[in-house]
């Protein structure tokens, strides 16, 4: 009986034909995996600002008690803040001021910084611990004091934003775009969660820090 086996030539044509169905794909499995694990973390960051914040609520009364109408912007009240009432509440490394007047909060997977104001404050949760301005690693919350949708207080940021889907992308401050002014990308949380918690295939993923 004859045998027939691969010659060398055809050997490594086939390898060539693997190596370029390999470069085509693997960038955008690389890619997909990135965007699902960069979502995981936000919506784990999500869930445990808002678990910490229920059970500060227990221990401290209605949030309304916590948060006066007249607050200074400074570190070491949002330091205050924070230590009263968010840190008791979540397993994080260490806390610092990473930049201006806020206080950052470092956890085992991204860092989070609070700035209070009379209506509870703002939340931006970083991904690679760093305050970096990028879509891939700045995600905004607002933290709410009347705001009870789901029980949650810690919500994606959407102030001044029109309540038009399309503009969470399109926005000229806020949008989740990189020309929308001071705010660009403060929506792209919004977008995310309402494209249930997907990054959105027009997403800015690479859009440049700013």
């Amino acid at each position: 009986m004859n045998k027939r086996a691969f010659t060398l030539a055809e050997v490594l044509i086939t390898i060539g034909i693997i190596g370029v169905v390999a470069a085509l794909t693997l960038p955008s499995v690389i890619s997909h995996h990135q965007k699902e694990k960069t979502v995981s973390y936000v919506k784990k960051f999500y869930n445990e600002i808002n678990n910490a914040v229920r059970m500060a609520v227990v221990d401290n009364g209605d949030v309304e008690l916590w948060v006066e109408d007249a607050r200074d912007t400074n570190y070491n009240a949002n330091l205050a803040f924070v230590q009263n009432y968010i840190l008791p509440y979540i397993k994080y490394l260490k806390v610092d001021n990473c930049y201006s007047t806020r206080a950052c909060v470092y956890l085992s997977y991204g860092m989070f910084s609070y700035n209070v104001d009379n209506n509870g404050g703002d939340i931006a949760f970083f991904l690679n611990s760093k305050y970096e301005l990028n879509p891939r690693n700045y995600f905004a919350f607002q933290f709410n004091k009347n705001n009870t949708t789901n029980k949650t207080f810690v919500e994606p940021y959407t102030f001044n934003w029109d309540g038009n889907m399309d503009s969470l992308k399109t926005a000229s401050w806020g949008g989740c775009n990189t020309s929308a002014g001071n705010a660009k990308y403060a929506y792209c949380t919004k977008w995310i969660q309402v494209n249930d918690w997907k990054i959105p295939n027009d997403f800015p993923w690479n859009g440049k820090a700013r």
